[in-house]
């Protein structure tokens, strides 16, 4: 065959189709991962009486809010973090604007209960509830995104993981916030921030387990 004929013939097949890129994978285990945790916080938990009504405080809005920011913020560095040498970026400094609002609140809310009133509301009635369920709710987000992750190539899978961790917990503390009746930042600045550490230590093992070269 000569080959004018030989590049005719290839040109005319059918390009093979893209691979799916990092953000498209993630978007759809990170989507189906939300499904799951969906599924299961209406079968176990299930919205907090009055949902509508709380939701117009600014206060009770923070604490689905700014776990819905820190998700967003995380997934896009997970992401980054499966292409070697891509920098994080701005997004890589505004996600500590999260914790920096978090802890405002904290102080804001520690000046304006009085004194009688922190401990108890700091310790809320719900701990033994709060931690388990914002870790359980996150992993089938964590492992739809780490089934993502492992079809590029993390250079630090250690931390990899605890960003697709961090994630999935900022996405399942979302969720449960839906749930939960302790409405002081007293209570969920501390208490759901412990429960993401959680889910992000989580992350980070399974980054070290299932995202090594």
């Amino acid at each position: 065959m000569k080959t004018d004929d030989l590049i005719a013939t290839l040109a005319a097949q059918p390009a093979p189709a893209p691979a799916a890129s990092i953000e498209g994978r993630a978007g759809l285990g990170s989507v189906a991962g939300l499904a799951v945790t969906v599924v299961l916080f209406f079968l176990v938990l299930g919205p907090r009486a009055g949902l509508g009504t709380a939701l117009m405080d600014p206060v009770v809005l923070a604490k689905t809010a700014l776990p819905l920011l820190l998700a967003a913020f995380a997934w896009v560095l997970a992401v980054r973090s499966a292409r070697p040498a891509v920098p994080s970026g701005k997004t890589g400094r505004a996600v500590w604007l999260v914790p920096a609002a978090v802890g405002a609140l904290f102080f804001w809310a520690l000046g304006a209960t009085e004194a009688g009133q922190r401990l108890i509301l700091f310790l809320g009635h719900s701990t033994q509830v709060c931690i388990p369920a914002i870790t359980v709710l996150s992993l089938p987000i964590l492992a739809g995104l780490i089934n993502a992750l492992k079809r590029g190539a993390p250079v630090h899978p250690t931390r990899s993981g605890a960003l697709a961790g961090l994630a999935a917990a900022g996405l399942s503390t979302a969720v449960y916030s839906l749930f939960c009746t302790e409405d002081s930042p007293l209570f969920y600045a501390v208490w759901y921030s412990v429960a993401i550490g959680v889910a992000t230590g989580i992350g980070a093992l399974a980054g070290r387990r299932f995202l090594r070269w």
